[in-house]
């Protein structure tokens, strides 16, 4: 039976090689490349990621009482992604670069030239989606960025249940923005972007997912996910995770015991980080969206290159301890891996860029 599922495996595997061989989407060579050196336990040196995420600011109007941003725990200095040092990067990145992830531990359009960097990355063809808490959107400046894909998070289907985790945020205005983004992309045939909700699950709003997935249907988004929650502590979760144990990706039994674990525990393997990097506002690189405090700093991309930190001493390290001692790695700790990126091939923006007011 084991040779069989190993056969069978490396069929699979096979096919997927085959595959983007003949397609050849952006990155085929890299994600092959950075695949078999994982497989060969090498940390490097690697080919360029595919997949990078990068923070447009680590501050946020909303207050949510989880995140390190919202609940004044951000230890980092605050600050917003400068545009100039933003193409700069992209510049050095787009040939290999299939998606970027314009999202970290703030609200992207605090940053004033958010729209116009997207911008800048989806005219050089690469796939570019964000998260918002919806209050600062501007509609009209979304469709002209041409973002591919762009995801409204909502907490609640009433202001009431809505502020009690998005406190400072005004679900009047998320909807109103949200409604007229999908107006705008009506009037636009030739638009890439993709419309998304997203339903963070919690205690206090688990009663009204129902509800979500039916107006989700109703107003003509594109796709409306339930987001399982994310907890930091056994205090957090007591507090916030949702009765119905069908949305945790937590362990059960050791919840009973006082352990806050996820079900599935990565053992000496994360696929993820042979193939992604997640970037600060400020340059600073850490392996993945798991270190918000930039306790795992792996060096500068603005002041080194990005080269000469993907493939860095530290970044070689931290692989290293990932092949052998994962379990004493803190980042890990609440993770179940997040597998391999998918190549996602993206038009570059065509829409002829006009005024509008950033």
């Amino acid at each position: 039976m084991r040779w069989g599922m190993k056969i069978s495996k490396t069929i699979d595997l096979t096919k997927r090689v085959v595959d983007l061989a003949y397609k050849r989407p952006r990155g085929w060579k890299s994600l092959i490349y950075n695949s078999a050196m994982l497989k060969f336990k090498k940390t490097g040196p690697l080919m360029m990621p595919v997949h990078i995420s990068i923070e447009p600011a680590n501050t946020c109007n909303a207050l949510c009482p989880v995140c390190e941003t919202g609940k004044n725990e951000m230890t980092r200095k605050k600050g917003r992604l400068d545009i100039d040092l933003f193409k700069r990067l992209i510049d050095e990145v787009w040939p290999t670069t299939s998606s970027l992830m314009y999202y970290f531990m703030g609200e992207p359009f605090l940053n004033k030239h958010s729209y116009e960097m997207i911008r800048y990355a989806r005219e050089r063809g690469i796939f570019v989606e964000t998260c918002t808490n919806g209050d600062l959107v501007n509609p009209e400046a979304v469709i002209y960025s041409d973002i591919n894909q762009i995801s409204f998070q909502l907490g609640g289907m009433d202001p009431e249940t809505h502020h009690r985790y998005r406190v400072n945020s005004d679900l009047n205005k998320v909807h109103k923005n949200l409604y007229k983004l999908i107006e705008e992309r009506r009037k636009c045939p030739k638009s890439n972007v993709k419309v998304e909700v997203g339903f963070i699950v919690m205690r206090h709003n688990e009663h009204q997912v129902d509800e979500f997935l039916k107006w989700a249907k109703e107003i003509g988004v594109d796709r409306a996910t339930v987001v399982d929650p994310c907890v930091r502590n056994m205090l957090e979760a007591h507090a916030y995770l949702p009765k119905d144990r069908k949305y945790w990706f937590y362990d059960e039994e050791a919840y009973q015991n006082g352990v806050l674990k996820p079900k599935i525990i990565p053992n000496n393997e994360c696929r993820w980080i042979w193939h992604s990097i997640q970037l600060n506002w400020n340059g600073d690189a850490v392996p993945c969206c798991r270190d918000p405090l930039g306790k795992h700093i792996l060096g500068n991309v603005f002041e080194n290159g990005f080269k000469q930190v993907w493939n860095g001493e530290k970044a070689r390290k931290f692989r290293e301890r990932v092949l052998t001692r994962q379990d004493k790695i803190s980042l890990c700790k609440l993770c179940s891996g997040y597998g391999t990126p998918t190549l996602k091939e993206s038009i570059p923006a065509e829409i002829p860029m006009q005024l509008f007011k950033k």
